[in-house]
C-alpha cells in the first residue's frame, strides 16, 4: 500500500509503482483535505455511544402514541 500526501504544484503528476503491483487492480484517488469533512467517523475514528446515552437520545426524540386520538375503519368511510 502507497499512501503519500503531496502539496501539487503543477496540475499533473507522477506516479511510480512498484513491483508488485504490477498486474493489480489498483485504486488511486485525489481530493483534498479541505474537501473532508470533520466528522470523526470520515478519518476513521468512531465514537462510541454508551447504552445510557442512547437510552437518553430515544426518550427525548419519542413520539408519545398516548395523545393520538383512537379510530376504526368505519371512521375512514363517514
Amino acid at each position: 500500500m502507497i499512501r503519500e500526501i503531496i502539496v501539487p504544484t503543477q496540475n499533473t503528476y507522477l506516479l511510480h509503482l512498484p513491483d508488485n503491483l504490477i498486474g493489480k487492480n489498483v485504486e488511486v484517488i485525489a481530493f483534498s483535505n479541505d474537501d473532508i469533512s470533520n466528522s470523526e467517523t470520515l478519518v476513521g475514528k468512531t465514537s462510541k455511544r454508551t447504552p445510557e446515552q442512547a437510552i437518553a437520545f430515544y426518550a427525548k426524540n419519542a413520539v408519545n402514541f398516548n395523545n393520538i386520538e383512537k379510530w376504526s375503519r368505519e371512521d375512514l368511510y363517514n
